[in-house]
């Protein structure tokens, strides 16, 4: 009974320590306003994203389109509320790959160390010298401009970056008594990496696929904006802000709106990862509960 109750109080500490900083908090609130609009696109949206009216191109805002149209004669908040499905999409299938291959990449290089760990770690400065986004850039001119293959390279791309933090904090595990202890009583390296060295590992790493969020939205608008995302008439926020470069003098609303929709989820994700961060890390709370 005591354990249990040990285990649920050190639960309403958490949920104390996230609920009490208010970044996190903002950042959380935002981000379930964004996935509340990208789920009811359909009934948000005053229009159909793809729905030409050349009677009504780069029409001024109205009641009938509150942010106006484009050259085409498309609504703009149409096209940018079905348009965040997409982004939040890429942001949510990137983290997950990026997270899943960058942690076993470094967790594997971190406890295995010798010749594993060099092949590996040079295999990742590669990669690591190339700029993140031109490395996506020249996967997705090499595979082609779906949402797949942007989803894959924008992962790979940033990839080698979670695996080069893994491999850190695992460094600085792998020396520690409990880790001895289990291979003293003899269980496998394997189960040791899965059960022990990973989750240990994993909070400052989750802090840093959660900025990497962020990242690939912006990597997946300018591959759009370039003309390499998703293809028209299908709605990013990075090829509405290019449709909109071309009437930015008779109607600013276009790229603007596609801007600030952009902004605000990339400032939701930081704001999110610096709570994690400041929430996960001891070292960050005891600071954190000085300032306090």
């Amino acid at each position: 009974m005591s354990a249990s109750m040990t285990v649920a109080a050190r639960r309403r500490a958490s949920l104390r320590r996230y609920t009490r900083h208010p970044g996190f908090m903002v950042g959380i609130v935002l981000l379930v306003l964004l996935l509340l609009v990208a789920l009811a696109a359909p009934l948000l949206a005053p229009h159909s994203p793809t729905r030409t009216d050349l009677m009504q191109t780069l029409a001024a805002p109205s009641a009938t389109y509150p942010l106006g149209t484009d050259q085409f004669g498309r609504c703009v908040l149409s096209r940018l509320i079905w348009g965040a499905r997409i982004s939040l999409q890429v942001g949510f299938f990137v983290v997950l790959l990026s997270l899943t291959i960058g942690t076993l990449i470094g967790a594997v290089a971190g406890f295995a160390g010798g010749w594993v760990e060099r092949v590996i770690v040079a295999l990742n400065d590669i990669l690591l010298a190339f700029p993140s986004f031109l490395l996506a850039l020249a996967l997705v001119a090499a595979r082609g401009n779906s949402l797949d293959s942007i989803i894959l390279a924008v992962a790979i791309a940033y990839t080698p970056r979670i695996a080069a933090v893994m491999r850190s904090v695992v460094l600085t595990i792998r020396p520690r008594p409990f880790i001895e202890a289990s291979h003293a009583i003899g269980m496998t390296p394997l189960r040791v990496l899965l059960r022990h060295v990973i989750p240990n590992a994993l909070p400052p790493v989750i802090v840093v696929a959660t900025v990497s969020a962020a990242t690939a939205i912006l990597a997946e608008a300018g591959l759009s904006f370039l003309g390499l995302g998703v293809q028209p008439p299908t709605p990013t926020w990075g090829n509405v802000i290019a449709e909109g470069q071309t009437a930015i003098t008779s109607n600013p609303l276009i790229s603007l709106s596609a801007g600030l929709c952009i902004a605000v989820t990339v400032i939701a994700l930081n704001l999110l990862g610096d709570g994690l961060r400041d929430t996960l890390d001891p070292q960050m709370r005891r600071n954190t509960g000085k300032l306090l």
